[in-house]
């Protein structure tokens, strides 16, 4: 090996080492901030779930539609509710699995049944967890399956942090609110300026066609059969629901999701078309999220079902 390309091989081994430690000392840094955040949906709100799941008697797990739709506070358990914006099934049935082993709790898991039979999901939300990449070995598995890690992630760890470093560090100097009064449930507010906008939006009418062909996407299916199998062995007591819409592009798949539920042996409870007899438009956001007034009436509705699932 020529002297000058023995030198260029130094460089890089020393360029790669400089980083290597930088991004250590980076990422340490934002762990050690990270960790003492429990307010904010960039990672105050795992830490919270995270941090109280073992004292919890009753959890609710789901989208946008479980985060805005079902108010914990109604219930006599104490509760709480990691519904989150922009997440799909990977990411609920990894945080279900980190609930305490042989506790009796109750796991209220909202399904959306278009994203059942997605055949395209890949996993994508599980990014959600990434700053739990190196910290949680389930979290680590789960996002490696789904070939959602960075190529690079194993050795530069502040990857984890992608684009929740701003966020992290300004709830760490100024939390956006008192933790130990949050419960998870994030109300919909509509005032009176903006029931006209949510109007127009309910007039949208269907614009494509239902599918004929509901088949469920094999990586959803082994991600809830997991969570079944995780509970039951863990004396869980499992209900999938799906939230009310005003109206349904595809009631055709809630029908399908039905007959799946059914053969896995999981209790589900379709609210499609729970106040297709009783509406308003005071109940709407717009067409697939209640308002906080529409939440209040659907809670009690799970609430009564909790009672005879008893």
């Amino acid at each position: 090996m020529n002297t000058a390309l023995k030198k260029t091989f130094q460089t890089l081994a020393l360029i790669l080492l400089f980083s290597y430690i930088l991004d250590k000392a980076v990422y340490f840094s934002l762990n050690f901030l990270g960790e003492k955040v429990f307010s904010g949906h960039a990672i105050g709100k795992l830490n919270q779930y995270l941090l109280q799941k073992d004292s919890l008697e009753l959890v609710v797990f789901g989208t946008s539609r479980a985060n805005h739709h079902i108010d914990v506070s109604m219930f006599d358990k104490k509760s709480f509710n990691i519904g989150t914006d922009g997440t799909s099934i990977g990411y609920s049935a990894t945080l279900i699995r980190q609930l305490p082993d042989n506790k009796p709790q109750y796991v209220l898991w909202h399904l959306d049944p278009n994203k059942i039979f997605d055949l395209n999901y890949s996993g994508d939300d599980l990014g959600a967890l990434n700053t739990k990449y190196h910290t949680i070995d389930m979290v680590k598995r789960e996002i490696k399956k789904s070939n959602q890690n960075n190529p690079l992630q194993d050795f530069y760890w502040s990857l984890d942090y992608n684009g929740k470093a701003l966020s992290i560090i300004k709830n760490y100097i100024k939390p956006s609110y008192n933790y130990m009064e949050y419960n998870g449930y994030d109300p919909l507010i509509v005032r009176e300026s903006q029931k006209k906008m949510v109007k127009k939006t309910l007039k949208i009418k269907r614009d494509k066609d239902c599918a004929t062909n509901f088949e469920i996407n094999k990586l959803i299916r082994e991600q809830i059969v997991n969570v079944k199998e995780f509970c039951v062995k863990n004396n869980k007591k499992l209900i999938t629901f799906t939230s009310p819409e005003y109206f349904d592009f595809c009631p055709e798949d809630n029908e399908a999701l039905k007959e799946v539920m059914k053969e896995i042996g999981i209790t589900y409870y379709d609210y499609n078309d729970y106040f297709k007899n009783n509406n308003s438009i005071d109940y709407w956001k717009d067409r697939t999220h209640l308002s906080a007034k529409g939440a209040t009436l659907f809670t009690q509705e799970i609430k009564r079902i909790l009672k005879l699932s008893n």
